[in-house]
């Protein structure tokens, strides 16, 4: 089902999320782009239940035991498929890459450690009741800090540069002011 994502968190639902927590119901938590409906341009959750989560085979696939798993995937930097420049909607290509990331975390052929940084990763209860029964994506999928990457020197070089262009037009511009004043006969002192 859907859900506004302040359900994830909110003290308001705590005790929902506990009990669907504590008695293994949350199957995984999907984090949708912000204006994929009409009616609201917020970002919503898609929440998967599951009341048997045991190794079994349905509709032909193998499934591992996920008990006490929960699968947190962040799919809201997936808004580039605007769909008539008013909301997104995934292509079939986008939707097969989602199923994809989760019918691979279902699989009996999935690692111990199943995660990719900044998309999504699978977490065990304990986890999950050690933060307060969160099912916030972000209190468990790791973000990359972009800024540990960046040169700060050759950075604010290239800045400096730029505000001496910018201070020297500047510069020009007053002047062209000054003599266009004088010109009439108005000089600004």
């Amino acid at each position: 089902f859907l859900l506004a994502n302040g359900a994830l968190g909110s003290p308001d639902e705590y005790e929902i999320r506990k009990n669907l927590i504590e008695n293994d119901k949350v199957e995984a938590i999907f984090v949708l782009p912000r204006e994929m409906f009409y009616s609201t341009d917020i970002s919503v959750t898609l929440w998967i239940l599951n009341n048997n989560k045991r190794e079994r085979t349905l509709n032909n696939r193998e499934l591992r035991n996920r008990e006490n798993e929960v699968l947190f995937v962040d799919l809201r930097t997936w808004n580039n498929l605007i769909y008539e420049k008013s909301y997104v909607m995934f292509d079939e290509e986008t939707i097969q890459k989602i199923k994809k990331i989760y019918t691979d975390w279902q699989s009996p052929n999935c690692p111990e450690k199943y995660e990719k940084p900044e998309l999504y990763r699978s977490v065990k209860k304990a986890e999950i009741v050690q933060k307060g029964y969160t099912l916030v994506p972000s209190k468990y999928i790791e973000f990359v800090d972009k800024d540990l990457n960046i040169n700060y020197e050759e950075e604010m070089s290239k800045i400096q540069k730029e505000m001496q262009n910018i201070l020297t037009k500047e510069q020009k511009s007053q002047e062209m002011l000054k003599s266009a004043f004088e010109g009439i006969g108005y000089a600004i002192k």
